[in-house]
């Protein structure tokens, strides 16, 4: 299977985290994959009948989607030195994402669109903790 552009670009950087090419575009995939579900939710919620009641759903997915993307940016281009400011918006990611799975959790029964979120807000999740985690001290 060929790989995409993007995916070269990432497993060819000149990284030295502690994963491997692979798994750093896997990990970027999830951030991305994570801001797109938060944007649909977004979305998805102001078409529904109690848009009223998801508010604070709608406004974290909007600063969840935000940060993803930067952060799924960021770790894509990555250059040695850069270490600092990468491991603060992955902490700002992981915790964002949390905060946008549990917001989405407590809409995920009435909406599918919440459900999705969440699970895909999870994934991110994870994969700023795994990224975190091999920043090199």
């Amino acid at each position: 299977m060929a790989r995409s552009p993007a995916v070269r670009t990432v497993a060819n950087a000149d990284v030295q985290l502690a994963v491997d090419g692979e798994t750093l575009a896997r990990s970027v995939d999830a951030l991305l994959a994570c801001a797109a579900a938060c944007t649909a939710c977004s979305s998805a919620c102001f078409a529904e009948d109690d848009v009223a009641q998801l508010k604070d759903c709608i406004a974290t997915n909007d600063v969840c989607a935000a940060i993803c993307a930067a952060t799924a940016t960021a770790a894509a281009r990555l250059h040695n030195g850069s270490w600092t400011a990468l491991q603060k918006q992955l902490e700002a990611c992981l915790h964002v994402s949390r905060a946008c799975a549990d917001e989405c959790g407590e809409h995920g029964a009435q909406h599918d669109h919440c459900r999705g979120c969440a699970e895909a807000c999870e994934r991110a999740e994870k994969a700023a903790g795994m990224l975190l985690e091999a920043i090199p001290a």
